[in-house]
């Protein structure tokens, strides 16, 4: 059984509410939509995902290109993280951007969130989310943001190839901290970004994964979490860092700790390339 990660959300009386599942298929899958807010949008199998658990304060100057995207819902504000591919273009998942079936009616991206004297934010022109994003199977769960603005920050460059399985990837983002298979304890958004490392690890680990679209990677102690959805997963290519992922949900129990899905990057790049006018 699969259970979503839910994008957290800070509910406009600014109570706090709690994920919850948003669909039953083999196990309990966990999206992971949104980081800094605390409430659930979603109601399917795969949650959208917290901030990283038993991770680590990332390197601002390593992640300039990393963002928190705010998505303004009725029940609140959503989050997620982002990363920006083009001067004004940021790739996301497609949870973050639709919730049952709903459109947010504002979307922010902040660069260096938490770093007072750097931070600042852009506006959302338009999102697209693939048309073949499928919520009930996490498929092609992936989009773009495309900014009001162009930025000067530096950008991620795009994995062609898959990582490896053994591999050890990267995940970032700016999610809750706390431990996702521990429903008892509360969300503590990062007030930074955070960053772990996974590994890759063969498809048929994640019992939810249904094709191609996916990859899985595993840590015994460490995760995505919610807030998370739509963060990097970077892999070092020969030397370079690339963005080989968008991270979409996780796997709860009864599946060991800790399985991740993601979006895979080379799956999706030429829709990524076509969509975001990139050559």
């Amino acid at each position: 059984m699969r259970n979503r990660i839910p994008p957290q959300t800070t509910p406009r009386d600014g109570g706090i509410s709690h994920p919850v599942s948003e669909r039953r298929h083999r196990r309990v899958v966990a999206r992971l939509l949104s980081a800094l807010v605390a409430a659930v949008l979603t109601a399917a199998t795969a949650t959208p995902a917290q901030a990283v658990y038993n991770g680590s304060r990332a390197d601002s100057d390593d992640y300039a290109w990393a963002v928190k995207v705010q998505l303004a819902y009725p029940e609140g504000i959503a989050s997620c993280t982002g990363s920006l591919i083009k001067k004004d273009t940021v790739v996301t998942a497609a949870h973050c951007i639709s919730n049952n079936g709903r459109s947010p009616s504002a979307i922010d991206v902040t660069f260096h969130f938490g770093q007072k004297r750097s931070a600042y934010t852009v506006g959302v022109a338009s999102a697209v989310a693939s048309p073949h994003y499928n919520p009930a199977l996490i498929k092609d769960d992936i989009a773009l943001l495309f900014l009001q603005s162009a930025v000067s920050e530096p950008t991620i460059e795009l994995a062609s190839t898959p990582a490896p399985v053994g591999a050890e990837v990267t995940v970032a983002g700016y999610g809750c901290t706390g431990d996702p298979f521990n429903a008892a304890e509360p969300c503590d958004p990062a007030r930074r970004l955070m960053e772990t490392q996974l590994t890759a690890v063969p498809a048929e680990s994640c019992p939810d994964i249904a094709g191609p679209w996916q990859f899985c990677t595993f840590s015994p102690h460490t995760t995505a979490n919610r807030g998370d959805s739509g963060g990097p997963v970077i892999w070092s290519d020969h030397g370079e860092q690339k963005l080989v992922g968008v991270t979409n949900a996780i796997e709860l129990p009864p599946s060991p700790a800790y399985l991740n899905l993601s979006a895979s990057v080379p799956y999706e790049l030429d829709w990524i390339k076509a969509t975001a006018g990139l050559r």
